[in-house]
Protein backbone atom coordinates (compact mmCIF):
# COMPACT_ATOMS: atom_id res chain seq x y z
CA UNK A 1 0.00 0.00 0.00
CA UNK A 2 1.05 3.56 -0.91
CA UNK A 3 2.16 5.72 2.21
CA UNK A 4 -0.71 8.81 1.99
CA UNK A 5 1.77 11.39 2.48
CA UNK A 6 3.48 10.49 -0.87
CA UNK A 7 0.49 10.74 -3.21
CA UNK A 8 0.03 13.62 -5.37
CA UNK A 9 -1.72 16.83 -3.52
CA UNK A 10 -5.34 17.29 -4.34
CA UNK A 11 -6.52 20.67 -6.76
CA UNK A 12 -6.82 23.58 -4.85
CA UNK A 13 -9.78 24.66 -4.22
CA UNK A 14 -11.13 27.71 -6.07
CA UNK A 15 -12.10 30.39 -3.48
CA UNK A 16 -12.12 33.48 -6.68
CA UNK A 17 -15.78 35.06 -6.19
CA UNK A 18 -17.69 34.94 -8.71
CA UNK A 19 -17.24 36.99 -12.04
CA UNK A 20 -19.11 40.25 -12.21
CA UNK A 21 -22.12 40.20 -13.84
CA UNK A 22 -25.08 38.67 -13.60
CA UNK A 23 -25.96 36.68 -10.36
CA UNK A 24 -26.96 33.45 -10.24
CA UNK A 25 -30.39 33.93 -9.76
CA UNK A 26 -30.26 36.22 -13.02
CA UNK A 27 -29.26 33.96 -15.30
CA UNK A 28 -31.72 31.04 -14.04
CA UNK A 29 -34.66 33.53 -14.42
CA UNK A 30 -33.49 34.53 -18.16
CA UNK A 31 -33.01 30.92 -18.46
CA UNK A 32 -36.44 29.95 -17.73
CA UNK A 33 -37.65 33.09 -19.49
CA UNK A 34 -36.34 31.32 -22.42
CA UNK A 35 -37.28 28.44 -21.80
CA UNK A 36 -41.30 29.49 -21.40
CA UNK A 37 -40.99 31.14 -24.86
CA UNK A 38 -40.15 28.09 -26.25
CA UNK A 39 -42.76 26.27 -24.79
CA UNK A 40 -45.32 28.07 -25.85
CA UNK A 41 -43.85 28.68 -29.59
CA UNK A 42 -44.65 25.06 -28.98
CA UNK A 43 -47.73 24.77 -27.83
CA UNK A 44 -49.05 26.87 -30.27
CA UNK A 45 -47.42 24.83 -33.12
CA UNK A 46 -49.11 21.20 -31.65
CA UNK A 47 -52.27 23.75 -31.01
CA UNK A 48 -52.28 24.14 -34.83
CA UNK A 49 -51.05 21.01 -35.84
CA UNK A 50 -54.18 19.37 -33.87
CA UNK A 51 -56.82 21.67 -35.33
CA UNK A 52 -55.79 20.61 -38.57
CA UNK A 53 -55.48 16.67 -37.55
CA UNK A 54 -59.00 16.92 -36.33
CA UNK A 55 -60.24 18.69 -39.46
CA UNK A 56 -62.70 15.84 -41.23
CA UNK A 57 -60.76 13.75 -44.43
CA UNK A 58 -62.75 12.70 -47.20
CA UNK A 59 -62.78 9.02 -47.05
CA UNK A 60 -60.85 6.38 -49.34
CA UNK A 61 -61.90 5.66 -52.69
CA UNK A 62 -63.58 2.44 -52.74
CA UNK A 63 -64.30 2.12 -49.01
CA UNK A 64 -68.42 2.79 -49.10
CA UNK A 65 -68.36 6.06 -46.98
CA UNK A 66 -66.15 4.16 -44.28
CA UNK A 67 -63.28 5.18 -42.14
Amino acid sequence: MSDPSQQAPAAPVSTAPAPAGKSLLEQMQELLASVNADLADLDSDLQAAGTRAAEPREPAEGTGGAW
